[in-house]
């Protein structure tokens, strides 16, 4: 996969860490509970999701996603994708935090 580089000003990147915040504790402010509970009802092989062209799709939805500014701009494009891709984005949001919580684990001594 290409490397991309994304250019984000404070206002974005303070937005983007207050999301990812507030996902750790459970407040997941970017979707609807019930698009999240519709997401995770069907079974979804982690092999499908990772597939090189899923992958490139996930990129695309996540860097649109990025260059909204605000949290009500952000919601709007989520909202704005059909079904398919609004499941794509909330299973990559996600993966995302589950990564970004394990990479924040202390490892035993």
């Amino acid at each position: 996969m290409s490397k991309v580089e994304v250019y984000l000003d404070e206002q974005q990147i303070n937005n983007l860490k207050s999301i990812l915040t507030q996902s750790e504790h459970g407040i997941h402010v970017l979707f609807e509970n019930s698009l999240i509970a519709e997401v995770f009802k069907h079974d979804y092989p982690e092999e499908k999701f990772f597939e090189v062209e899923n992958i490139k799709e996930v990129q695309e939805d996540i860097l649109k996603l990025l260059q909204c500014k605000t949290l009500s701009e952000k919601q709007d494009y989520i909202n704005s994708l059909d079904e398919e891709e609004k499941h794509r984005i909330v299973r990559a949001y996600f993966y995302i935090i589950e990564n970004n919580l394990r990479s924040n684990q202390k490892l035993p001594h």
